[in-house]
This record gives C-alpha cells, sequence and structure tokens, in this order.
C-alpha cells in the first residue's frame, strides 16, 4: 500500500499522512467504539498526527442503518430468536455493533469542538485541510503536487509525493478513552 509524503517547500520538513492509518478505537467500560480520525498538525508535536474527527460523516449514519437491518429482519422473525442457539450469538453482535455506533454518534455529539492529537493528546491540532487524495496526479516517479496547506510556523506549502516504499501492516489496536487520552501507551 503506498503512502504519501508530504515535504515542505520552504524547510525541507517531511512527513507522512500514513500516520492516520492503523486500528483506532475508544474504550469506554465494556464497549469499544470506532474512532473517526483524520490527518492533523499538532502545535505540540509539531508534526503531522491522527487527530480524532467528529464530523458526523453520512458513512457513519449508513453503517447504523446497515447494523439496524439485520436486527430488523429478524424481529419480523421473532420466534427465531429464542430457538436457535446461532441466532441468539449473531443477535448479540449485531447489538453490540449497533451499540458501538450509536455510542461513537453520542460522542461526537458531546466532544465536538474539543479534538485531541492521538499521539501525544493535546487540543492544539489544526485539521489538514489540504488536498492529498488524488495520487495520480503525482505518482510519477520524483513528481510532486501542490496541497494547500501552509507549514504552521515555516509558512511554506506542503508538496504531496507518493512514498516508492509500499508496505503491508498488521496493525495493533490503539485504546483511547472518550476523553481522547492513550490508555494503551507503554512508558
Amino acid at each position: 500500500m503506498p503512502s504519501t509524503d508530504l515535504i515542505c517547500n520552504k524547510c525541507g520538513f517531511h512527513g507522512s499522512a500514513a500516520v492516520v492509518w492503523g486500528d483506532f478505537r475508544y474504550i469506554k467500560g465494556e464497549l469499544e467504539i470506532p474512532l473517526s480520525r483524520t490527518l492533523g498538525w499538532c502545535g505540540d508535536c509539531s508534526d503531522f498526527v491522527a487527530m480524532e474527527d467528529f464530523a458526523i460523516k453520512d458513512e457513519l449514519l449508513a453503517e447504523i442503518a446497515k447494523a439496524l437491518e439485520p436486527i430488523s429482519a429478524r424481529a419480523k422473525r421473532w420466534v427465531s430468536f429464542f430457538l436457535l442457539k446461532r441466532t441468539r450469538q449473531d443477535r448479540l453482535k449485531e447489538i453490540e455493533r449497533l451499540s458501538a455506533l450509536i455510542a461513537h454518534l453520542a460522542l461526537i455529539g458531546e466532544r465536538n469542538g474539543s479534538e485531541r492529537c492521538l499521539h501525544c493528546g493535546s487540543t492544539s491540532v489544526e485539521r489538514f485541510d489540504g488536498t492529498y487524495s488524488k495520487p495520480n496526479s503525482y505518482t510519477s516517479k520524483g513528481t510532486t503536487d501542490n496541497t494547500g496547506f501552509c507549514h504552521p510556523g515555516c509558512g511554506g506549502e506542503f508538496l504531496a509525493s507518493v512514498n516508492p516504499i509500499r508496505l503491508n501492516l498488521i496493525f495493533d489496536p490503539r485504546l483511547y478513552s472518550v476523553d481522547g487520552y492513550r490508555l494503551d501507551r507503554q512508558t
């Protein structure tokens, strides 16, 4: 999987959009809630970081609707709930998934506007509002594309280029409290 490098055209600072890759989750009691994230700039880390993303996305609402479909279909066949153990287990998984999605939606409502850096926990973060998501414009060897995102503190603009190294990674889950603080960080 190719990653996108982001290089300042003034000072040469080098970062990567791959910092948002991985398995990020909130933990609330026994419930694991999906953690939406986006690329951002952390003022405390002075680097590109994964930051919380509390924008309500159509994908989240569609995922909730999709999670409701099998529950609704099974509700019409209520007798099967009591007869088949497998059906009960499937129903439990569906309800757990729906609970996590609804908890995610509630969390967005509670914390919108207080996004944190998922590396250090700082609220001094700025969403990356540049464009790097169309790598076809800079996939040729050695070419770059303007992102429109200025390097904070430097004033240069970040240029996007495809990293020639392809990665195939397996990610360990990164667990966070619902307040946005990392729970599993090794000291």
